[in-house]
């Protein structure tokens, strides 16, 4: 078999049930040859036998090498984000979410295939990749509104006839606190970025967080950093002081990783803003409120804004009565930064929506497909 017959029969693999499809594209084989060996893809076609994870007796029968090498070979990717290991199995990842957050997050690959992958990955996402988060009619990931604001938001409608009411899984804290474990962890998308040589405009700090079985998974592989929930909060209060936006897959139930993204390095993020793909993600179900007579237009918001949706409307009048910040709504996504931000506490959110997402992870996959439009 030759190398580039490996590396496609691979990329078949990787998209067998996986939402998000890595397409038939150069930059897809370069992206795999920077991040497998030769001989690590070949091994890894095993799969093809078998969706499920598989020993290292199993891969061996499968693939006529000695499982002493396979183990060797598999504990090997394991350790650099290749694949997954889980207990004596192994599990080949799909590329997103997947494989790509896993591998940038170890980052403990060779450098030099480490910045082959990125350089490769960042021709896929101005290729076009980035539609294929909007492939389905329903999102794949959604915002989160900044904690603080949205904790304003919940006192004032304690005293106040409300028309839509604030949910646990619309609230940072309720929908963090249902996980048992927490870890903090490097993140993948400003790694791939740096070795991209775009290294983020916004921080250097790590900000994304892992929960559940994953946050245990990576505390045990020393790429994680174990925080108790309090502790996450004030993780999570510095990456909105950063201008960063939680984002985490569109469920209730509490996924096993929530971002805090940025819009130069983040794959979802910086797909909405650069190619104005909004269908890739759910925006939260607020907006943004601004008292005028509480606004100093010091502009902190619209040097904060991830979206570029604010921008200062400059008077006209002889009074000035028309000195104000305008919000964009069509551009905004309800994060939430601009109040969190906001020096003079002049901005507060509002609930405009009740978009309601899927209860867990197996139906949102489902209803993505069912609903898949390319």
């Amino acid at each position: 078999m030759v190398e580039a017959d490996i590396y496609e029969k691979l990329r078949k693999i990787m998209n067998a049930g996986t939402a998000i499809k890595l397409p038939k594209h150069k930059a897809v084989n370069e992206m795999l040859r920077g991040i497998f060996s030769e001989e690590e893809a070949t091994l890894l076609t095993v799969f093809e036998k078998s969706q499920q994870p598989l020993s290292s007796e199993k891969i061996a029968q499968l693939s006529g090498v000695s499982e002493e090498k396979v183990k060797k070979i598999f504990d090997d990717m394991a350790y650099k984000g290749k694949v997954i290991k889980a207990g004596n199995f192994y599990v080949l990842m799909p590329f997103v979410p997947g494989l790509f957050e896993v591998y940038f997050t170890h980052n403990r690959d060779d450098p030099d295939r480490l910045k082959r992958a990125a350089k490769a990955y960042r021709e896929l996402f101005y290729s076009g990749h980035p539609f294929e988060l909007s492939a389905g009619s329903y999102p794949l990931y959604r915002v989160i509104p900044a904690a603080d604001p949205t904790k304003k938001t919940i006192e004032i409608n304690k005293s106040l006839e409300v028309k839509h009411q604030v949910l646990p899984y619309e609230v940072l804290r309720e929908y963090l606190s249902k996980a048992n474990l927490f870890a903090v962890v490097p993140c993948s998308c400003r790694n791939a970025a740096k070795y991209a040589g775009e290294p983020c405009k916004r921080t250097d700090e790590n900000f994304c967080v892992t929960s559940g079985f994953l946050a245990q998974s990576v505390i045990d592989q020393g790429v994680g950093r174990q925080v108790t929930l309090d502790e996450l909060m004030e993780v999570m209060r510095k990456a909105e002081e950063a201008g960063l936006v939680h984002e985490t897959i569109n469920i209730q139930d509490t996924s096993v990783f929530i971002c805090n993204c940025c819009p130069c390095c983040c794959g979802f993020l910086k797909s909405v803003k650069e190619f104005q793909n909004y269908d890739a993600i759910t925006k939260s179900n607020f907006v943004p409120v601004t008292n005028n007579d509480l606004c100093t237009k010091c502009e902190k918001c619209i040097e904060i804004c991830p979206m570029d949706a604010r921008y200062h409307h400059w008077p006209h009048s002889d009074d000035l009565s028309d000195d104000y910040i305008v919000l964009r709504e069509d551009l905004c996504i309800g994060c939430g930064v601009c109040a969190s931000n906001c020096p003079s506490e002049a901005i507060t959110l509002e609930k405009v929506r009740n978009v309601v997402p899927v209860k867990g992870q197996a139906e949102m996959e489902q209803k993505f497909r069912e609903e898949r439009v390319h």
